[in-house]
């Protein structure tokens, strides 16, 4: 939840982009729940409750100017979630340009709330990750997606549109997507985990698009504000891993396999899975917190849901 809304500062005209997405549907329902009206952005026919304006039509060709007519915040979700990167160069770099282009042309630029991600932030940080701490600028050897994440953000900021950036923790749903990169490998019910303390960044789906409309109803203090959008009781990777997983585990730190991940990376470079190169191996298995705090401050937001333990 989070304070004000329609009843106290009247209703919002939202484009939603990606509506039909993970993030998306949740935004949707957030927005209509808190009163606001909705233009559901898709690129293929989609059902939504009563009331939603569905547009179709794909922000990688253009952005219709007719998209934004009347709007007063953009909810940008729309963005590929590989780490393949001809699709984010087109479906989040690409779309996230002529978005940002239409945006600045309007008649009355719009408000953009952008769904970046938590990952952004430097490999090297240690202990508490707050707004505060440096973003990754060794962008070639973190994954395509990051560097894509990045680059929103610097698209953003670059704009001159007023706006967010929510760097939003690993999304879950009551039952979906509920394992973790920041664990470890897992194959079928055994499980080589790579790093027992630290807390895994996770938030709930449905307050993650809470959180984005409370952004909405919230002036930002520059072009591109950042928070941190994860849940208030984040789990260890231990208590996560005595939750999720009932096969065999094997336990094995993370930092013993940085000499194999150092050969990998220098012998087929971005080719090595993930958690073969250096920069990405620390950047998931870094014992971090992330705190939450600026966002319930600055969005009044109390997010609901809790991986462990009782919701609120």
């Amino acid at each position: 939840m989070c304070k004000d809304g329609a009843n106290a500062m009247g209703a919002l005209k939202l484009l939603i982009t990606g509506a039909n997405g993970f993030l998306g549907r949740a935004c949707v329902s957030a927005a209509l729940t808190r009163g606001h009206s909705v233009r559901a952005l898709v690129r293929s026919a989609a059902v939504f409750p009563e009331g939603v304006q569905v547009v179709q039509g794909d922000l990688a060709v253009g952005c219709d100017a007719a998209w934004l007519t009347g709007i007063d915040a953009v909810i940008h979700t729309a963005a590929s979630v590989s780490n393949a990167p001809d699709a984010l160069a087109r479906d989040t770099l690409q779309a996230t340009e002529k978005l940002i282009g239409a945006a600045v042309a309007a008649e009355q630029p719009p408000l953009m709330v952008l769904a970046s991600s938590i990952a952004v932030y430097d490999a090297d940080v240690s202990g508490a990750v707050d707004e505060g701490s440096p973003i990754e600028t060794l962008i070639r050897e973190r994954e395509p997606y990051v560097g894509a994440k990045l680059a929103q953000e610097e698209a953003l900021r670059a704009s001159s549109l007023r706006g967010w950036c929510l760097r939003i923790g690993a999304l879950y749903g009551q039952d979906e997507r509920r394992w973790n990169a920041h664990i470890g490998f897992k194959k079928g019910a055994i499980l080589v985990s790579l790093e027992r303390a630290g807390d895994v960044p996770l938030v709930d789906v449905a307050d993650a698009g809470t959180a984005m409309i409370c952004a909405a109803e919230t002036a930002p203090n520059d072009a591109c504000e950042a928070l941190n959008i994860v849940e208030s009781a984040l789990p260890s990777r231990a208590a996560f891993v005595a939750s999720e997983h009932s096969g065999l585990h094997v336990p094995l730190h993370w930092r013993l396999l940085l000499p194999f991940a150092f050969l990998t990376e220098a012998m087929i470079g971005a080719r090595a899975p993930g958690l073969l190169r250096p920069r990405i191996l620390r950047a998931r298995m870094q014992p971090l917190s992330y705190p939450n705090a600026r966002a319930i401050t600055r969005l009044g937001w109390t997010p609901q849901k809790q991986f462990l333990g009782r919701d609120l």
